[in-house]
């Protein structure tokens, strides 16, 4: 019956504690009045080349900017992507039967005006099975490949969105 009694009184203790740690949602309006997606939505994802840097643009794009480019963006994002592969079974025979994907991402974020505002580097590492047949070892990879793509661009998203929560 304590026990009952104590419950509804740490649930309160606990509420109030956390109203008073500052907690801010990431993605609520700011100080400012400016919602985070709105800023995030003033972004221009540039160009990124090869077919790897194509994919993370359109992960990019599409979590970025979901209504599509902005027409008069305030911000430009800049992206370099590379790549490594480290081999991990081997067999006796020096043959490979697990792959990891190392994926690198450089970003820049700068005001059009071409003042940089935040930049970083995101690394990201999925594995995959190296099989007898190379098709679906080949497979393997493109799909190792684009979760680690994915993972990227949600982890520039999520820095983004973190920078902008703290600047205005």
């Amino acid at each position: 019956m304590l026990s009952d009694l104590l419950r509804p009184l740490a649930i309160l203790f606990c509420l109030v504690e956390l109203a008073g740690c500052g907690y801010q949602p990431l993605y609520a309006e700011t100080q400012s009045g400016v919602a985070v997606s709105e800023e995030l939505a003033a972004v221009k994802v540039e160009i990124i080349p090869d077919r790897r840097g194509q994919i993370l643009r359109n992960y990019l794009l599409q979590s970025l900017n979901p209504s599509g480019q902005p027409d008069s963006p305030e911000y430009s994002l800049r992206v370099n992507v590379s790549e490594a592969r480290q081999d991990l079974g081997i067999q006796d025979d020096a043959t490979r039967t697990r792959s990891n994907l190392r994926v690198t991402a450089t970003y820049t974020l700068n005001t059009v005006a071409g003042e940089r505002v935040t930049s970083g580097s995101i690394t990201s590492i999925t594995s995959y099975n190296v099989l007898d047949d190379e098709f679906a070892t080949l497979s393997a990879e493109r799909s190792a490949r684009e979760r680690a793509l994915r993972q990227l661009s949600e982890d520039i998203r999520t820095r983004l969105a973190l920078h902008f929560t703290r600047e205005t």
